[in-house]
């Protein structure tokens, strides 16, 4: 299969215009399932050992811990992940925010933040837990709520 990409500035930046032959229906509808499925990441439990995919929007936070992460969800759960932290820069684009070198923290689960003590800010989650964020990514976050 050939994929030849023309770019149109007066197309909406949410449309995507695809052209093919009948025959390349099925394939092309398995690779829009596969862009429409909410993105999420594979958790380990660590009560019974057991991998599931974790939905992003239900995660809270995510810590290190060494070579693995910790992850946090807005309901209290708490699941294992096999990556360092800088694995999981591609978060960014998905509404999380690194607060300090331990901590990447989800933006839609932020209830409130105030000012802290040496420039740090504190952000309260909608589950009422408090994270610190350090004075270099402070002006950061501040900038990425206005």
């Amino acid at each position: 299969m050939k994929l030849r990409f023309i770019w149109n500035q007066e197309k909406d930046v949410t449309e995507v215009d695809v052209i093919s032959h009948p025959h390349n229906q099925e394939r092309l509808q398995k690779i829009e399932a596969l862009l429409e499925t909410p993105p999420s990441l594979t958790v380990k439990d660590p009560k019974n050992d057991r991998q599931s995919l974790l939905p992003l929007e239900q995660i809270e936070a995510i810590s290190a811990l060494g070579h693995l992460s910790k992850v946090v969800t807005a309901d209290g759960r708490t699941y294992f992940l096999n990556k360092r932290l800088k694995d999981l820069k591609w978060l960014e684009h998905e509404l999380f925010f690194r607060i300090n070198n331990a901590v990447i923290l989800n933006l839609a689960q932020v209830h409130s933040f105030a000012a802290g003590t040496y420039a740090r800010l504190e952000v309260e989650t909608l589950s009422q837990n408090s994270y610190t964020v350090s004075r270099h990514y402070a002006k950061y976050i501040k900038e990425r709520f206005q």
